[in-house]
Parts: structure tokens; sequence; C-alpha cells
């Protein structure tokens, strides 16, 4: 019964866990350096390795507008996404608590008005975030390069983004930095939904044909090893 639970429980562990660290990354770098191209950096390195370490267990979205991005198109079910979210969410605000305990200094609350080129910028970079999740899905590669293509789209998408936003383009850091505007929440949605589902679109046939036809590249290189390790025992036992 308790492996059970504790089979369930892991990927809602694991998307807290792994927003949690990007949210404490991005809230650490935010009171430190006003630089983007250094806190991109630091978070693309962040993002590629909470990739790693938690992809096979949850798919380590780490971000709602992922979940949101994937629940659209049907690759995650209601109630896992709607868990995912919560655990994220979770995640940010347990790291906004945990760094003003830390550092002994509470963080003052950011209200932004809406506007379209913040709204459009978070569009953008989260857009460019979530095709890279959905390749890194749909081609089925080996987590190291899955988790390099991720950081390196986590890099372009917050530069991008951060021409005209603070370059969130994760409601979860968004909350646990306190900028509270709908900017920082419909934006990265809508970027999700949009990446996730036109990557679909227009290259999830062409990665599903490659990968049937290595598929079979594959299994036949499989069974010619099979064959000859079969071939060296025989003979082997002929000499005998």
């Amino acid at each position: 019964m308790f492996r059970v639970n504790r089979i369930a429980i892991a990927p809602v562990v694991a998307e807290f866990l792994g927003t949690g660290v990007l949210v404490m990354i991005a809230l650490i770098l935010g009171q430190t350096t006003a630089v983007s191209y250094f806190i991109a950096t630091s978070l693309a390195v962040t993002a590629a390795v909470v990739y790693m370490l938690f992809n096979m267990i949850s798919g380590a979205h780490t971000n709602p507008a992922i979940t949101f991005g994937m629940w659209t198109a049907r690759k995650i079910g209601t109630l896992r996404g709607i868990t995912y979210v919560a655990a994220q969410l979770l995640g940010g605000v347990a790291s906004w608590q945990l760094f003003q305990y830390l550092t002994n200094h509470a963080l003052t609350a950011r209200s932004t008005t809406f506007s379209t080129p913040v709204w459009l910028a978070e569009v953008v970079g989260t857009g460019i975030l979530a095709m890279a999740f959905t390749a890194a899905l749909s081609r089925r590669i080996e987590a190291l390069y899955s988790g390099l293509m991720v950081g390196a789209a986590y890099f372009v998408g917050i530069v991008i983004a951060a021409t005209a936003s603070s370059g969130y383009i994760n409601p979860a850091i968004a909350l646990g930095s306190r900028a509270w505007s709908a900017a920082y929440i419909l934006g990265p949605l809508v970027g999700g939904l949009l990446g996730v589902n036109i990557y679909n679109y227009l290259f999830g046939a062409a990665d599903a044909t490659a990968t049937a036809i290595s598929a079979p590249t594959q299994s036949t290189a499989s069974k010619g090893v099979t064959v000859r390790r079969t071939t060296v025992r025989r003979k082997k036992a002929s000499t005998r």
C-alpha cells in the first residue's frame, strides 16, 4: 500500500521541488543582479538540471504554462494537470517564504499594470520554451540532450521576453517574486497553449515518422547482434 502511494505522489513532489528550485534561483538573482543575460544563463542551467533530475518522474514541467499547454493538447489528464499546477504554485510560495526567512528580508509586492508589450513578450518567450518541451517529448531523445534543449530554450525565451517584461515566462516565478500582474499569468498561459499545439500541429507527424523509421533499424541491429552471439555459442559448443 505504501509503495502505491509513493509512486502516485512522486510526480507531484517532483513538480513542487523542481519549481521551488527554479523560483529560489530567480529570487536570489533578482535581488543581487539586474543583468538579464546572467539571470537567463543561471536559470537555463537550473532548468536543465531540474529536467534531467525529474523528467522520468513527472515530465519536469515546473511551470503552470507548460502543464496547461500539455493539457490543451491532451498530453496530460485533467486531474494530473490540476495537481501539477497546484504543486508548482505551492513550490513558488514555499521558495518565497524560505527566501524571506533565510535573508530576513521581506519581499515587496510589485503591482504592474497590464500592457500589451509585456503580455506579448511573455507569450513569445513562453511559446519558445513550450515548443522545446514538446519537441523533447515527441522525439524521445536522451534526458541529457532533452535537458540541454530545455535549458537553451529557457535562455532564449527569457532574453526575448526581457526586452519588454521581467522575463518570468513562468507564473510560479512571478508568484514567488510577488509580481502581481495579469500579464505574467495570461501571457505564459497563452504562450504555453500556442507553443505546444503549434509544434504538435506542424511537426508532430514528422517526429512520429522519424521515430517509426528509426525503430526498425535499431531492432534489426539488435537482432543482428543476437544472431552473431548465438552463432559464436554454437561454434564453441561444436568444438567441445
